[in-house]
């Protein structure tokens, strides 16, 4: 396919190259202003000859003729031509003067003189043309610039194919699943651009093989572990010696463990449904600063608990967009801040109304985490404090980003170990309806 592409590039070239220089030809000669005049004055010339050697010899005009004919031109005698002359040209011939005819055609310039009292008809030879007198001077040239030209194009084109053979290969080889492949940027042309734009979606599906594995793994981890202390513990249950105590204990593993699985289950629905949704069903509008209060209230069970308390700091805030969705996002977020809290320890929330967007930060005084754990905090299945894992899916925060960005906001994370956890949403006031 690609050699058919250098092909037709080629002849197209070459095509251009043998069409601009015949017509290029053409104009210099057949449209050029010149060439008239040229062959007005050439024929003058001879006509001139003609009545100098009249004048000046005594040459029969048979010798005139074949002395002032040339392979160009012709001389020859009108004396059995019926050539119809006006008075007025026929006086000027008789006074010596020359005078021109065209017969319609392009090249059909004659001059006519009288010589000897026969009037002479000068124009080109029957097998001569302007073409044939200008290739004589130009053809070699012209062909030479044509053999040129077809040799630099058949390079050239070689040379603008090859890139494209390079990344007709490469698309091959990721099409096989190797996406282990960096093609070298040549060029600082449309070639290179679509060569590094390759190059950014190998990367990106690299990236993508790498998160569809570790997805996988994970799910198939985090449904594993639940469904095996389920079937453990109603194995266990079979046992007629067991203790109503153990009975209970077991009983209640088992409906923990099936909680999690529906959480879990859950989670992932909501999380598929909203990695393919772009705009939620949005259009309502709530105040945001009452709903955040609202999730503290939700939560106030977990809280008390470890004996927390929260400073609240928020201005009026009226928000557009889906208010269920937001609420997951408080209650997860603010869920996680109570469970990596230290006892006794405070958690504040701030929120501002600036002109388009919305700005809440909440801040806790837990334990922190680490740049790698800040950094890949909304990775699915990503639980940085290991201690905690058994307490959730590694879905929560990922499902508070992608709602956050279908809002058309944003969520950042400042944290230190020892020194709590700061995150940061920005939104802006309305989001877009469908």
């Amino acid at each position: 396919m690609l050699r058919k592409i250098g092909v037709k590039l080629a002849l197209m070239f070459i095509a251009i190259i043998i069409l601009s220089s015949g017509l290029s030809f053409l104009a210099s000669t057949v449209l050029s202003p010149n060439v008239p005049g040229e062959l007005r004055r050439n024929h003058g010339e001879i006509a001139n000859a003609l009545l100098e050697l009249e004048d000046k010899t005594e040459l029969t005009i048979e010798e005139m003729i074949e002395i002032t004919s040339t392979s160009m031109h012709q001389v020859r005698s009108l004396e059995n031509v019926d050539l119809q002359l006006e008075d007025s040209e026929f006086q000027a011939l008789e006074e010596g003067e020359t005078i021109y005819r065209r017969d319609g055609r392009i090249f059909g310039l004659k001059a006519y003189v009288m010589v000897q009292q026969q009037v002479l008809e000068i124009g080109l030879q029957p097998d001569s043309s302007l073409f044939s007198f200008t290739a004589l001077r130009v053809w070699d040239a012209l062909a030479f610039y044509i053999a040129i030209g077809i040799i630099l194009t058949m390079v050239l084109t070689k040379r603008v194919v090859r890139p494209i053979i390079r990344l007709t290969e490469a698309t091959r080889r990721v099409a096989t699943g190797n996406f282990d492949i960096e093609l070298e940027v040549r060029s600082n042309d449309e070639i290179g651009l679509l060569t590094e734009n390759f190059n950014r979606m190998v990367r990106e599906l690299q990236n993508m093989e790498v998160l569809r594995k570790d997805f996988i793994n994970n799910v198939s981890h985090e449904f594993k572990t639940p469904m095996a202390s389920i079937k453990g513990f109603a194995n266990l249950l079979k046992d007629p010696d067991m203790t109503e105590e153990e009975r209970r204990d077991y009983l209640d593993i088992i409906v923990y463990e099936t909680d999690r699985l529906a959480h879990l289950s859950s989670n992932l629905l909501k999380l598929s449904k909203l990695e393919n949704q772009e705009i939620p069903e949005l259009g309502e509008t709530f105040s945001l600063d009452e709903q955040i209060r609202r999730a503290v209230l939700l939560l106030e069970g977990k809280w008390r608990e470890k004996d927390l308390n929260f400073d609240i700091d928020m201005e009026k805030m009226t928000f557009q967009g889906s208010e269920e969705l937001m609420q997951q996002v408080w209650l997860n977020l603010l869920g996680n801040a109570i469970k990596f809290s230290n006892p006794q320890g405070m958690i504040k929330i701030n929120g501002v109304s600036e002109k388009d967007r919305l700005i809440i930060e909440i801040k806790d005084q837990g334990i922190g985490m680490n740049r790698e754990t800040a950094k890949r905090l909304f990775e699915k299945f990503y639980q940085g404090n290991a201690s905690h894992s058994s307490e959730g899916s590694g879905l929560g925060l990922p499902l508070v980003k992608r709602i956050i960005e279908i809002h058309k906001g944003t969520i950042t994370v400042k944290s230190e170990i020892g020194e709590g956890s700061t995150l940061r949403i920005e939104i802006p006031k309305e989001s877009e309806e469908i």
